[in-house]
């Protein structure tokens, strides 16, 4: 009987693209990792959860957004939108997703259906709103957890110190040190940062010291911090010395200190330092060229940048706004224009940051058109809160306060969330243009797009009102001003006062300034202006031989003016 060979196992086209799922997420091809998920669904086969979980995971370490945006579209479209609820090491993944999409409505809506929340679905809420500056509902959302690890006090640290709420990150730091967790060196940076926010100088040396006790301070990144926050609370000598003390130093060690000389005005040391650098890359080029910006020395900021060019260090989205943002100071469209050619010519794909940039350099070199094109031209995934400020402030200081209000209309219906300073610039825009109506209704609608009023916003409104002969309805907006009338809105006021001539105001509100900061001789000087732009040539003289006759104690001369 002739022998009948067994037929070889064909393996099954379902397995095998599981197979395919799962060699290409190992090997780090995500791309081909996500194109397997629509064969998958159309053989009716549902991939695994975790490996679902780990191929999101990793797009969005890798910043793949895009990919990461199919595998929500994927979940979606094969109905596993119903049962990933269930799922918690999926859905905190999905956490980092919606939030990383600015949506977060829908991550707590996902949150909220969580079957088995953990304290990594927490912590992924609360990094998730420190993300997009919402530092009260990180705020909320802690405290109603039950279990808390470092992370979790960590976030919120962070969160509270970067948005606006810099002394409560040093108090939930002192609860931190209290309680039985402990802290890393995580947790520093936070209240460094913190530190730097509040301007504290006694602080920043109270957390060196502790830095030192711990033994973290062999740790860079936190000997860096300390650096940077000695250097930004005008201490520089301090963050030199403890440079000195490094036993080793980085680029970014390096790097912080020649951006500390350089935001103090110390250029020379900043340059000096910088030759002496073992090791330059492009932010250490942008620190140095950014402060030459900062302190009027454009030109000189131009030349580095071509310089850094010719020595063939890669310019990086800081670099190139730094070098536009010096050409805007100087409206030098020429310069600016060429920066923009090379941006083309080198393939260099524009964020946020250098779309701003563009923006604002032609905005103020007087070609608002080509900033208008370059705003047009980019699409709305890139058009984010930032980029809108600067496109509603360019448009605003050109004088155009209703197309600037248009404009925030098409922010609003895009679905582009405004944050405070939106209002700031659609305030000053109203303000310029005369528009009060139109910036009350600005200032009323801040509460709808959950922004609270600060004191710039008040600034801004009693500019307007006062601009606009309003004074009665601006006196009184000075008086609402949360913590207080400021000198700034005393002094929006007094220049109003002066356009219109209102003496007797204006020596009101001098006298208030002058309460505020007696060594401030505007007041002075405007009250003086008022009087020649009204003809009247003795009371000029008499408040000149006030101001000589009390050498300087310009609050005294406020009082005798007011006297006579």
């Amino acid at each position: 009987m002739p022998h009948r060979s067994t037929p070889t196992a064909r393996p099954r086209p379902r397995s095998c693209l599981l197979d395919a799922l799962h060699r290409h997420i190992s090997a780090g091809h995500l791309d081909l990792a996500v194109s397997t998920l629509p064969l998958l669904a159309r053989c009716g086969l549902r991939p695994p959860a975790r490996s679902l979980s780990l191929l999101l995971r990793r797009c969005l370490l890798s910043h793949s957004l895009p990919l990461a945006r199919l595998i929500l579209f994927h979940l979606n479209l094969t109905g596993l939108k119903p049962l990933y609820p269930s799922i918690t090491h999926l859905s905190n993944n999905l956490l980092y997703l919606l939030f990383a999409l600015r949506l977060p409505d829908h991550a707590r809506n996902l949150f909220d259906r969580m079957s088995r929340p953990n304290v990594f679905s927490y912590n992924a809420m609360l990094a998730g709103y420190a993300r997009l500056a919402m530092p009260g509902a990180a705020r909320r959302l802690f405290d109603r957890m039950t279990v808390r690890d470092v992370v979790s006090w960590n976030t919120l640290i962070i969160a509270l110190a970067r948005h606006d709420s810099p002394s409560e990150a040093v108090l939930f730091y002192s609860r931190l040190r209290r309680s039985p967790l402990g802290f890393n060196a995580h947790t520093f940076s936070g209240l460094l940062t913190a530190c730097v926010r509040l301007e504290e100088l006694r602080l920043v040396q109270q957390v060196h010291g502790q830095v030192m006790r711990v033994g973290f301070l062999s740790n860079l990144i936190i000997s860096s911090s300390i650096v940077d926050a000695y250097s930004k609370c005008g201490c520089v000598s301090d963050a030199k010395r403890l440079f000195d003390e490094m036993p080793i130093r980085d680029v970014l060690a390096w790097t912080t200190l020649v951006n500390g000389y350089a935001k103090s005005g110390d250029l020379v040391n900043a340059h000096k330092l910088f030759d002496e650098m073992p090791e330059k890359n492009s932010v250490s080029w942008t620190a140095l060229i950014g402060g030459y910006a900062r302190n009027g020395c454009s030109y000189e900021a131009l030349d580095l940048f071509r310089l850094m060019m010719r020595e063939g260090v890669w310019p990086d989205q800081f670099s190139f706004s730094s070098s536009l943002c010096a050409c805007a100071s100087v409206a030098s469209l020429k310069h600016g224009t060429q920066i923009h050619a090379r941006i083309l010519r080198t393939g260099f794909h524009p964020n946020a940051i250098v779309i701003s940039s563009l923006i604002d350099m032609y905005s103020k070199c007087g070609n608002l058109a080509g900033g208008l094109r370059i705003f047009d031209l980019t699409g709305y995934s890139k058009r984010d809160v930032v980029v809108w400020n600067t496109m509603m402030s360019a448009v605003g200081q050109h004088g155009h306060g209703r197309a600037t209000i248009q404009l925030f209309g098409m922010m609003i219906k895009v679905g582009t969330i405004p944050d405070s300073n939106t209002f700031v610039i659609l305030l000053s825009a109203c303000s310029h243009s005369g528009l009060v109506e139109e910036g009350l209704k600005c200032f009323k609608s801040m509460a709808k797009h959950g922004v609270v009023p600060k004191e710039e916003h008040y600034v801004c409104l009693v500019d307007l009102l006062a601009r606009a002969g309003h004074f009665e309805e601006a006196v009184d907006w000075v008086r609402k001003i949360p913590h207080g009338p400021s000198i700034e809105a005393w002094n929006a006021l007094l220049g109003a006062c002066r356009i219109h001539g209102n003496i007797e105001l204006g020596k009101e509100v001098a006298e208030r300034v002058m309460e505020l900061e007696s060594s401030n001789s505007g007041a002075c000087v405007s009250v003086s202006n008022m009087y020649a732009e009204s003809g009247r040539w003795e009371c000029v003289e008499k408040v000149r031989h006030l101001m000589e006759e009390n050498e300087g104690d310009y609050f005294s001369s406020v009082c005798s003016i007011l006297a006579n």
